[in-house]
């Protein structure tokens, strides 16, 4: 028979959560998610771990969008701000391919989201049986986390910066825990400015995403979007659709016995309609936000607004 793979499920530690927003359990240099990767062939991988991009692309574009700009007031923010996407059963399997002489030729695998991988026999010889790697993020909502920054008032327009690194969290094991890093650029630009008289405003947006994890894994995202909103003193309503896509590249050294050595992959992640909306609560220095997004991923966002 052949070996199975230990079944890798990812620890949700407090660390990831707060400072990096990836969960994993520091073990030798080396992520449980990377274990798992490590594991598939470049035939297997882009079914594997496609769901993590998408929810990745899903969430790390939450968060720019918390309130309508406001065309000529200057205004800066600190704002720590949340996102979690929903894990449905489609993003829990994928179809793939069993080695020559298993019966059938293919098989419900389990993607990254998944849990065990299912036995299939050799079509001929007695006893002989193929388990493919097991999934390795058990979780119903997958988060992420990020810092930013927001500056607004300058021609309608408001900047938002975002960046997170393992490197921020002085207590972590940097030669345990391989180096991830979170950049991100949003700009959000009024259009009520220029159509004097409209009840709601409306802006356009756009935002930038890049996320390295380890030397394995280097994802890059692009949203593009319309909102509406409208202000009822301290509260704001805003809805909006956002065109979503992105892609992951994947570089590494394959210990899958039918077919090791190195594995350089690149993934696009199909451009998602996504539609949102929001509300948030303006109590002065503070504000607090949350909005949420549906299409194929459905993600959701919240978070807190310091500044003026």
């Amino acid at each position: 028979m052949y070996p199975r793979s230990t079944r890798q499920v990812v620890t949700i530690t407090g660390v990831a959560a707060l400072a990096l927003g990836v969960f994993v359990e520091p073990a030798q240099g080396q992520s449980e998610i990377e274990t798992a990767i490590q594991q598939h062939a470049a035939t297997q991988i882009p079914g594997y771990v496609r769901p993590l991009a998408d929810v990745l692309v899903a969430n790390l574009s939450r968060g720019y969008v918390t309130s309508m700009p406001v065309a000529r007031r200057f205004s800066f923010s600190f704002e720590v701000v949340s996102m979690a996407a929903a894990i449905s059963d489609e993003l829990r399997v994928y179809t793939a391919n069993t080695p020559p002489g298993f019966t059938p030729g293919t098989y419900e695998a389990p993607t990254v989201f998944g849990g065990s991988s299912p036995t299939v026999n050799h079509s001929t010889i007695p006893g002989l049986s193929y388990t493919g790697p097991d999934g390795a993020v058990n979780l119903d909502y997958f988060p992420t986390a990020a810092p930013q920054l927001r500056l607004g008032g300058i021609l309608g327009t408001e900047l938002v910066f975002r960046y997170t690194s393992s490197s921020m969290v002085p207590f972590l094991d940097e030669e345990a825990f391989p180096k991830l890093t979170n950049l991100g650029i949003g700009v959000q630009h009024s259009l009520s400015q220029y159509l004097k008289g409209l009840p709601i405003d409306v802006s356009v947006t756009g935002s930038f995403n890049s996320l390295t994890f380890g030397d394995m894994i280097d994802l890059s995202s692009t949203s593009f979007g319309l909102n509406v909103g409208k202000s009822f003193g301290f509260l704001g309503v805003s809805g909006g659709v956002a065109s979503e896509g992105g892609t992951m590249a994947l570089t590494y050294t394959s210990t899958d016995p039918g077919a090791p050595g190195s594995v350089d992959v690149d993934l696009d992640v199909k451009r998602a309609t996504r539609f949102r909306a929001g509300a948030s609560f303006n109590m002065g220095f503070v504000r607090v936000f949350g909005d949420a997004a549906f299409g194929d991923v459905t993600s959701y966002a919240a978070g807190f607004r310091f500044g003026f």
